[in-house]
């Protein structure tokens, strides 16, 4: 929990302390006019909103500093230099984090890669309009204890401090949670938080507020060498349309303004103590996942699956790969100070109260093999809103290579099963350096190439292509708009084909 509290080597700040917004003076008590509902899109209703936020918040006697949201590619930061490891991420599911200011003599922080302290008192705002249709997305604070310098090195405590809010669960002005005005508030501090509320309703987005709970129950929140660091991340999943989607990624500046917000100190050279007394936020409640429906009356068809899958390939050797549990769940994790340091320990390492993960373990693909991942589509099972299956390279690093999302891998398994009825509940997809099933037979439109050659073209970072792991996440369950239960699911399975 609190106990990772290793010695850390202090390195230089992401970003640079940027000055006080100008505040007011008056009685943090004082009430907020109701703005109007915020319904206006696009840069200019968010600028309007963070006008009006900072305007009540200057009048409650609040600070207010402008951070950065940025897109974020692991792989990119490995490859640059920035991390000492991918650490699996979700490839074609791009992430946006933040880099925010420091505040006036806080400890630098070293964790990297956008992460910040959180003094008792303050909150991390986000204000901005949600993205374009796609299968999901979601906004998360996430702690980490350790660093992903690559001078520093692992290990790494990396939990997400609460449930995500996504585009399932989240507080709208609309019928929709796409291209829609919203704000969510980190804190830890109940007054704080009442405070922020009141502010946001000011600026007309009361009704699209959602709040995300950093309890000191949980983490040390502070400006002190001490204290926890902390990532703001936002997972987005399957544009229906992929100009919009990277019109809004290019877009980002405008589109999502994330901001540190304080009561403001009367020392102007260190605003490290709290100005607000003791008030901390409970534990958030978890969402709970199971429905008592379960996918496991396919498992004929699935045993059926892979007999044909299997006589396909007559001139190959097909090996059962073992699929199992890939990440820690966050808080047991965080209990029991589960460690992300490949490849020895995968640990929670940021991963999302959203999904459930499976993996394989770390193995060699020989020469002229090739893999088939199939099971079931948790999509069409009603199990998630989305799945994927992804390929990963490096025991020591968890580099992303390539995925495939469960709308792409619909109607795969008719390949091998279309003489029976539930064949598209299920999918059959190959993974090979050519492209193809080898000379066992045609993959047809179902196969993905893995790259081969130099994985950090610019930098020339090193990454063994030849060790490869795949992983499995099944997304957000409709029905309880959490992670679907194991206990439910059909695994999903792996074969390895080598020529005989």
């Amino acid at each position: 929990m609190k106990q990772m509290r290793q010695t850390r080597v202090a390195a230089v700040a992401l970003a640079a302390i940027i000055g006080l917004a100008g505040a007011s003076s008056c009685s943090s008590s004082s009430t907020s006019t109701e703005g109007t509902p915020s319904t206006a899109t696009g840069a200019d209703g968010v600028e309007a909103e963070v006008a009006s936020f900072t305007a009540a918040a200057n009048a409650r006697g609040y600070v207010v500093q402008d951070g950065v949201p940025v897109k974020t590619n692991l792989n990119d930061l490995y490859c640059d230099g920035s991390m000492w490891a991918p650490l699996y991420p979700n490839p074609n599911a791009p992430y946006i984090s933040a880099v925010l200011p420091q505040v006036p003599g806080q400890a630098p922080t070293v964790a990297r890669n956008g992460s910040f302290r959180l003094r008792e008192d303050e909150a991390v705002v986000v204000i901005g309009e949600t993205p374009p249709p796609m299968a999901y997305f979601s906004f998360n604070f996430h702690m980490l204890q350790g660093s992903l310098d690559p001078a520093i090195g692992p290990p790494i405590l990396w939990i997400p401090v609460a449930d995500p809010v996504s585009s399932l669960t989240l507080a709208k002005t609309g019928s929709t949670p796409f291209n829609q005005p919203f704000a969510v508030v980190g804190t830890g501090q109940a007054q704080t938080l009442n405070d922020v509320h009141e502010m946001l309703s000011a600026a007309g987005l009361g009704s699209a507020t959602n709040d995300q709970s950093i309890s000191p129950s949980l983490f040390e929140l502070g400006l002190g060498e001490g204290s926890d660091e902390f990532i703001f991340a936002m997972r987005t999943a399957i544009p229906e349309n992929t100009d919009e989607f990277n019109s809004y990624m290019d877009g980002l500046r405008k589109e999502v303004r994330v901001l540190r917000v304080r009561p403001k100190s009367t020392d102007e050279v260190d605003q490290v103590q709290p100005v607000l007394a003791a008030d901390p936020l409970p534990v958030p409640h978890q969402r709970v996942s199971g429905t008592g429906t379960s996918e496991l009356d396919l498992n004929p068809t699935l045993a059926l699956l892979r007999q044909r899958v299997v006589d396909k390939y007559p001139g190959y050797t097909a090996t059962d790969l073992p699929v199992d549990d890939w990440f820690d769940a966050p808080y047991p994790g965080l209990q029991l100070n589960k460690v992300t340091d490949l490849p020895e320990q995968d640990g929670v390492a940021g991963a999302t109260t959203d999904a459930t993960y499976l993996a394989s373990d770390n193995f060699t693909l020989p020469e002229g093999a090739f893999l088939v991942a199939y099971g079931p589509n948790h999509e069409a099972t009603g199990k998630s809103t989305y799945s994927s299956v992804a390929v990963y390279a490096d025991a020591d690093l968890g580099a992303g290579l390539v995925t495939v999302q469960s709308p792409s891998l619909q109607g795969s398994a008719r390949d091998y099963i279309d003489d029976q009825p539930d064949a598209d509940k299920f999918y059959a997809w190959t993974f090979s350096r050519s492209g193809d099933a080898g000379d066992g037979g045609d993959a047809g439109d179902h196969a993905t190439q893995l790259p081969t050659g130099t994985f950090c073209a610019e930098s020339g970072r090193p990454v063994d292509l030849n060790t490869l792991r795949v992983g499995f996440r099944a997304y957000a369950e409709p029905e309880t708009q959490t992670h679907p239960a194991k206990t439910e699911l059909l695994y999903d399975r792996l074969l390895m084909f080598t020529p005989k």
